[in-house]
């Protein structure tokens, strides 16, 4: 669920614009929202990613979750200004072609 409603979100965002007053349409919100869904950090799920095949279901499941769940970061950083939740989506959009 928290998947379509972030990538619903980002739509919103892309086609109507952002909106600061009301948290559904703020992308410093959908930032936030998203790094408070994720389990693992990106270090975490890259080291884990490398042998991605040989673990278990559930972990194999958790990095396709967070595949999922940052599907919409490279539309969400344009809208961001520097900072450190910036950093930490970028970190997460590089990390994120190595998830299965």
């Amino acid at each position: 669920m928290a998947q379509q409603d972030f990538m619903l979100r980002m739509w919103v965002i892309d086609r109507l614009g952002p909106d600061d007053t009301d948290p559904d349409w703020s992308p410093e919100a959908l930032a936030s929202d998203t790094l408070d869904a994720l389990s693992f950090t990106p270090p975490q799920a890259a080291a884990l990613a490398e042998g991605w095949r040989d673990l278990p279901t559930g972990q194999i499941r958790e990095l396709r979750r967070h595949r999922n769940l940052t599907a919409h970061l490279e539309s969400l950083v344009g809208y961001l200004a520097p900072g450190p939740v910036r950093e930490r989506l970028v970190t997460w959009t590089a990390t994120r072609p190595l998830l299965p």
